[in-house]
Protein backbone atom coordinates (compact mmCIF):
# COMPACT_ATOMS: atom_id res chain seq x y z
CA UNK A 1 0.00 0.00 0.00
CA UNK A 2 2.29 2.36 0.87
CA UNK A 3 4.03 1.56 -2.60
CA UNK A 4 0.81 2.87 -4.18
CA UNK A 5 0.50 5.70 -2.27
CA UNK A 6 4.08 7.29 -3.56
CA UNK A 7 3.70 6.01 -7.13
CA UNK A 8 0.47 7.81 -7.06
CA UNK A 9 1.59 11.00 -4.75
CA UNK A 10 4.17 11.48 -7.22
CA UNK A 11 2.31 11.40 -10.52
CA UNK A 12 -0.20 13.53 -8.90
CA UNK A 13 2.54 16.06 -8.03
CA UNK A 14 4.18 16.21 -11.25
CA UNK A 15 0.70 16.34 -12.90
CA UNK A 16 0.25 19.48 -10.96
CA UNK A 17 3.40 20.70 -11.45
CA UNK A 18 3.30 20.28 -14.96
CA UNK A 19 0.16 21.96 -15.60
CA UNK A 20 1.91 25.07 -13.34
CA UNK A 21 4.52 25.03 -16.02
CA UNK A 22 2.25 24.77 -18.81
CA UNK A 23 -0.03 27.49 -18.13
CA UNK A 24 2.50 29.68 -16.73
CA UNK A 25 3.94 30.05 -20.36
CA UNK A 26 0.78 29.71 -21.86
CA UNK A 27 -0.23 32.92 -20.16
CA UNK A 28 3.31 34.24 -21.19
CA UNK A 29 3.22 33.73 -24.69
CA UNK A 30 -0.94 34.26 -25.33
CA UNK A 31 -1.84 35.81 -22.98
CA UNK A 32 -4.86 34.30 -22.44
CA UNK A 33 -4.97 30.35 -21.17
CA UNK A 34 -7.03 27.52 -22.26
CA UNK A 35 -7.59 25.78 -19.28
CA UNK A 36 -8.98 22.23 -20.87
CA UNK A 37 -5.92 22.48 -23.31
CA UNK A 38 -3.14 23.15 -20.82
CA UNK A 39 -4.66 20.27 -18.47
CA UNK A 40 -4.53 17.71 -21.52
CA UNK A 41 -0.81 19.02 -22.56
CA UNK A 42 0.33 19.09 -18.55
CA UNK A 43 -1.32 15.24 -18.85
CA UNK A 44 0.81 13.98 -21.77
CA UNK A 45 3.93 15.96 -20.31
CA UNK A 46 3.91 14.10 -17.08
CA UNK A 47 3.02 11.32 -18.40
CA UNK A 48 5.84 10.80 -20.40
CA UNK A 49 7.94 12.03 -17.76
CA UNK A 50 6.71 9.92 -15.02
CA UNK A 51 7.41 7.00 -17.38
CA UNK A 52 11.05 7.77 -17.06
CA UNK A 53 11.49 9.31 -13.89
CA UNK A 54 9.40 7.46 -11.77
CA UNK A 55 10.80 4.26 -13.23
CA UNK A 56 11.87 3.69 -9.61
CA UNK A 57 8.79 3.48 -7.60
CA UNK A 58 6.65 2.12 -10.46
CA UNK A 59 8.99 -1.08 -10.29
CA UNK A 60 8.45 -0.98 -6.37
CA UNK A 61 4.75 -0.65 -6.59
CA UNK A 62 4.93 -3.79 -9.33
CA UNK A 63 6.93 -5.96 -7.37
CA UNK A 64 4.41 -5.56 -4.25
CA UNK A 65 1.76 -6.25 -6.19
CA UNK A 66 3.33 -9.15 -7.58
CA UNK A 67 4.75 -10.72 -4.50
CA UNK A 68 0.84 -10.51 -3.29
CA UNK A 69 -0.81 -11.80 -6.19
CA UNK A 70 1.45 -15.48 -6.05
CA UNK A 71 0.49 -15.10 -2.28
CA UNK A 72 -2.89 -15.10 -2.94
CA UNK A 73 -2.32 -17.84 -5.47
CA UNK A 74 -0.57 -20.25 -3.55
CA UNK A 75 -3.07 -19.68 -0.63
CA UNK A 76 -5.46 -20.64 -3.33
CA UNK A 77 -3.90 -24.03 -4.40
CA UNK A 78 -3.42 -24.64 -0.82
CA UNK A 79 -6.71 -24.04 0.08
CA UNK A 80 -7.39 -26.42 -2.91
CA UNK A 81 -5.04 -29.02 -2.31
CA UNK A 82 -6.62 -29.47 1.13
CA UNK A 83 -10.05 -29.73 -0.33
CA UNK A 84 -9.31 -32.25 -2.75
CA UNK A 85 -7.16 -34.38 0.09
CA UNK A 86 -9.69 -34.11 2.32
CA UNK A 87 -12.73 -36.18 -0.21
CA UNK A 88 -10.16 -38.72 -1.03
CA UNK A 89 -9.83 -39.26 2.75
CA UNK A 90 -13.46 -39.57 3.01
CA UNK A 91 -14.16 -41.96 -0.18
CA UNK A 92 -10.78 -44.18 1.34
CA UNK A 93 -12.59 -43.68 4.62
CA UNK A 94 -16.54 -45.09 3.54
CA UNK A 95 -14.92 -48.16 0.99
CA UNK A 96 -16.32 -46.89 -2.24
CA UNK A 97 -14.52 -46.55 -5.56
CA UNK A 98 -15.16 -46.83 -9.06
CA UNK A 99 -15.15 -50.35 -9.03
CA UNK A 100 -17.41 -51.26 -6.11
CA UNK A 101 -20.25 -49.29 -7.86
CA UNK A 102 -20.52 -50.65 -11.61
CA UNK A 103 -18.67 -48.04 -13.12
CA UNK A 104 -15.37 -49.76 -13.46
CA UNK A 105 -17.08 -52.76 -14.58
CA UNK A 106 -15.61 -53.91 -18.24
CA UNK A 107 -17.97 -56.65 -18.28
CA UNK A 108 -20.99 -54.78 -18.66
CA UNK A 109 -23.15 -55.82 -21.74
CA UNK A 110 -25.80 -53.27 -23.07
Amino acid sequence: MKEFLIYTGLRLLSLVATFGIVAGVWALVAGEVDIFLAVIVAFVISGVLSFFVLDPQRRAFAEKVEARAAKAVDAARAKEDAEIDSEIDAEAGSGTDASSNGEGDSHKVS
